[in-house]
């Protein structure tokens, strides 16, 4: 991990701020970075790290001093700190942790899996039960949102751009979802993979939803629904149009896990195996 190396646009969009006050950051000694041969700046994910940990900043608010105890490794704490921080609404605070785990050499579909997904889940038990309202559960979502938007930099092979041999993924929500935060964490694993995204996210109608997959050529759709399981009509017209475009379907989330699939929809358990199988997509397009 110590080798990971970031654009400035990469460290402004992970710390919200404008590439013009990274250079600043940058030129001031603020934040560590090197030059390339041509002269552009580069920064290590560990400084960058470093900096979100010690340094307070105004743009995107206050970033927090240190990670707490138990914050830097996947697991229960981690979790919980992730749900509290999100609760709070502080996204910075949750950049941060993402940013500290994955400094340790974790991948970014294990943090979704091991600390993002247990901790929404933990918020919405607890609105299932009253127990927060629904500002509450609004406000801890939108800073998951935020912070995830944020984080693509941690999902990225060190300045590999969207490669046209891996083609163009299609991320939705179906209809009537209202929920798109794994919807957004696939988006984000499949943009790193170098796949062009295209993601109308929550509540995609599916004759809309088929009709963008012939359009753009879809090469690999992924689909998530996590309450209602009267999904299949609109998955099979989602596979039926990427038998036209040479693509496939993926999907996930507990409503498709209740739902009848048809058998070329891949149902997936975890975002480490849609990063595998986004891996093995592209592998299998560039080869034809």
């Amino acid at each position: 991990m110590n080798t990971d190396v970031l654009s400035t646009r990469q460290v402004a969009t992970l710390l919200g701020v404008g590439e013009a006050t990274v250079k600043r950051w940058a030129d001031a000694g603020e934040i560590d970075c090197f030059r390339t041969p041509g002269g552009h700046r580069k920064f290590r994910l560990r400084d960058v790290t470093a900096f979100v940990q010690k340094r307070q900043y105004q743009a995107a608010g206050p970033l927090p001093s240190a990670l707490p105890q138990g914050a830097e490794e996947p697991g229960e704490e981690a979790s919980r700190q992730f749900e509290q921080a999100a609760l709070r609404g502080d996204a910075a605070a949750l950049v941060a942790q993402l940013a500290g785990i994955r400094l340790r050499g974790y991948s970014l579909p294990h943090l979704f899996d091991e600390v993002v997904a247990p901790a929404l889940h933990k918020v919405g038990k607890k609105w299932a039960e009253a127990q927060l309202s629904i500002a509450e559960e609004h406000v801890a979502s939108q800073a998951v949102i935020d912070a995830v938007a944020r984080s693509q930099p941690l999902a990225e092979p060190p300045g590999e751009p969207v490669r046209s041999d891996r083609g163009t993924a299609i991320v939705a929500a179906v209809a009537g979802e209202l929920h798109d935060i794994a919807a957004r964490m696939v988006a984000c694993l499949l943009r790193a993979q170098g796949f062009e995204v295209l993601a109308p996210l929550a509540q995609t109608p599916a004759r809309d939803l088929a009709d963008l997959i012939l359009r753009a050529r879809g090469s690999i759709v992924a689909l998530s629904s996590t309450v209602s399981a009267e999904v299949g009509e609109q998955v099979a017209m989602a596979v039926a149009a990427t038998r036209q475009t040479g693509g496939r379907v993926v999907v996930g989330g507990e409503g498709m896990r209740k739902a009848r699939l048809p058998a070329e929809a891949k149902l997936l358990a975890s975002m480490r195996e849609l990063d595998a199988e986004a891996h093995d997509a592209g592998r299998r397009r560039a080869r034809g």
